[in-house]
């Protein structure tokens, strides 16, 4: 069992680096800092599956492990993903239990998923993994997103389906949707992931968010959730930048031109 799985049982805090940029050699460096739980975002980062394949490489080279948000429940894509064995899938817009069922199915082989088989597939390290098409599901986390006053509706149902491993709260997705866009701190936003997090804690379902308004991933812990998806790449360099140019004199920098 990877590492990823064993902590979405137990529910032990675990804490993970976003990749936005399409680059492995930004995966390789993530993974060697110290944060070796990365998610490559494939619904809004330009990676194809060539370079999400490089940059898992990188990562897993390192010792990390290897989240992939797709860009949808598309049961193609989802196929082609699971074959390049990632630990888990970020499944976004999922509002009922029906499309949670569908995204399961799409992932998992018969009889537990209508996943096509390929034998000669990296996931089950080109066919060496002789029990792979078995035993695959025991080894796979996937996480679906709430995103929608609708999936806040029906996460009960959405939990209950199986082989779903994780509730994800998408609290800026949320907040838009039940018209709050980016106020992750509003009472009826906050009111809405209440709903979710009682939800996850009757039915013994994982939880995972992103650190919003007056919750950082140390208060989100505190609070029960097992996985926060935390700094991203392009959050990291942008913050470094911004300090670096606060140290710089305006004197010293080039003009930019017209």
């Amino acid at each position: 069992m990877n590492n990823l799985k064993k902590r979405v049982l137990e529910k032990a805090p675990t804490y993970g680096a976003w990749l936005q940029f399409a680059s492995a050699n930004v995966a390789e460096a993530v993974a060697a800092s110290g944060i070796p739980l990365v998610l490559i975002d494939n619904e809004h980062a330009g990676a194809s599956l060539e370079t999400t394949l490089a940059m898992m490489r990188a990562a897993e080279a390192n010792g990390g492990e290897v989240i992939i948000r797709v860009p949808s429940s598309d049961p193609i894509y989802l196929k082609r993903i699971m074959e390049l064995g990632p630990s888990g899938l970020l499944v976004p817009q999922v509002d009922t239990a029906e499309e949670a069922a569908a995204a399961v199915s799409a992932c998992l082989y018969p009889p537990h998923g209508r996943r096509g088989f390929a034998r000669l597939v990296r996931a089950s390290r080109y066919g060496q993994v002789a029990d792979y098409a078995k035993e695959t599901h025991k080894d796979f986390t996937l996480m679906v997103q709430i995103e929608t006053g609708e999936a806040v509706a029906n996460a009960e149902a959405i939990a209950s389906v199986d082989g779903v491993d994780m509730l994800f709260i998408g609290p800026y997705d949320l907040s838009g949707a039940i018209d709050e866009l980016g106020a992750t701190g509003s009472p009826v936003v906050q009111d809405a992931i209440a709903r979710v997090e009682a939800v996850a804690k009757a039915t013994n379902t994982a939880l995972g968010t992103v650190p919003r308004a007056n919750a950082d991933a140390k208060a989100l812990f505190e609070m029960g959730y097992t996985l926060v998806m935390g700094i991203s790449d392009t959050g990291a360099l942008r913050a470094g930048l911004a300090g670096e140019l606060a140290s710089i004199p305006d004197s010293a920098r080039l003009i930019k031109a017209d």
